[in-house]
């Protein structure tokens, strides 16, 4: 069987990277041959995206060219047994493209890890956002023949529209991040945010209760992220490193402790908290907001802490940062969570057999 995958993003991509790059080798062992269609070739990406300060004539080149690439592979899309829409076809504008994809080939399988049917709070006003027509999912997922959901919330949502819907959660390649040996620590104990230059304002939301820690132990707030220039918060000792896929995972691996701050919104209720386990694989006791799925992660005082309020996220920052034993019992439990439910091989039958129904 031959499928074909449109990504959303580059191969550097988180999304990219854990719903459907990682899987291509057992995909192929279990009979299935996959293709890949990217926005752009890698290299324009890493030019146009990655490299970029994100100036309009970079961004209107990278759409035009986007745009241009994903027509140029629907119309070849009838060559395949099964299609695979990671997120988006295309941000911008109505269903047309989806539309033709459907017509070339309608053994269409869509694929989310967020909840693209929603606008999240911090999508920025810009030209092109404003062209974001996000009720164009539902159409999207009506037409399919099976939705890959990376969370039960999103699956709830997608039943609405279709019955042939799967929870297919992300997964990590454990081996991989065996592999990443664990800095000794330091003096001061690192406080770690990873994520996109939009979700800089859930970090901003602890400045109050960083800055009070700050002041009472030896701490330093470590960001990594694209809008690493962006992170300030006065009164906290920081560092800010730029996002990169090639060392992300080594940037991460020496943070003391994770941090998952979150709004409690329905965008932040349905989506997966990929950094929290990316945290836990590496080994990094964490604490995550109290909101969605974390909450189906992260069992409070067992494998990670939970808070809601801004004394719960003090309290539970001052216990990791004083009791190293506490840190190294929950990293362990954490690794554990998982081992037992996240591993790339316990999740990628659930996408072959999603890929296989929809091919028949």
């Amino acid at each position: 069987m031959k499928a074909l995958f449109f990504l959303l993003d580059g191969d550097t991509n988180a999304s990219s990277r854990h719903r459907v790059l990682q899987y291509l080798p057992y995909l192929r062992r279990g009979g299935i041959e996959p293709c890949v269609s990217r926005p752009v070739p890698e290299r324009v990406y890493q030019r146009l995206v990655e490299a970029s300060r994100g100036g309009l004539r970079d961004k209107a080149t990278f759409y035009g060219l986007f745009l241009a690439c994903r027509l140029w592979d629907v119309l070849r899309a009838d060559r395949f047994d099964v299609v695979v829409i990671q997120r988006d076809l295309f941000p911008f504008g109505p269903p047309l493209l989806e539309r033709l994809l459907l017509q070339r080939n309608p053994h269409l399988v869509y694929d989310t890890d967020d909840a693209t049917y929603l606008r999240p709070k911090f999508t920025p006003r810009t030209p092109f956002q404003r062209l974001r027509r996000f009720d164009k999912v539902a159409a999207v997922a009506s037409s399919a023949r099976w939705i890959s959901a990376a969370t039960e919330p999103i699956a709830a949502w997608a039943r609405k529209y279709n019955s042939h819907v799967s929870v297919v959660p992300m997964s990590v390649d454990l081996a991989e991040y065996e592999r990443i040996r664990r800095t000794p620590a330091g003096e001061r104990v690192v406080l770690g945010w990873a994520g996109t230059a939009g979700g800089l304002g859930y970090l901003h939301s602890l400045a109050p209760v960083l800055r009070d820690l700050a002041q009472k132990h030896h701490i330093v707030v470590r960001v990594i992220s694209g809008g690493y220039r962006r992170a300030c918060l006065p009164g906290v000792p920081m560092e800010a490193r730029p996002w990169r896929g090639a060392t992300v995972l080594h940037d991460m691996k020496t943070f003391d402790i994770g941090l998952v701050p979150l709004d409690d919104t329905p965008f932040e209720q349905a989506k997966f908290p990929f950094k929290l386990l990316q945290y836990l694989a590496l080994g990094v006791p964490a604490v995550s907001a109290r909101v969605g799925v974390a909450t189906s992660v992260i069992r409070d005082r067992n494998n990670g802490l939970l808070a809601r309020s801004a004394d719960e996220w003090r309290n539970g920052l001052e216990a990791l940062i004083t009791d190293a034993d506490l840190r190294q019992r929950l990293a362990i439990a954490g690794r554990e969570t998982v081992a037992a439910s996240y591993t790339m091989e316990r999740v990628a039958p659930l996408l072959a057999e999603c890929l296989w129904y929809a091919a028949r």
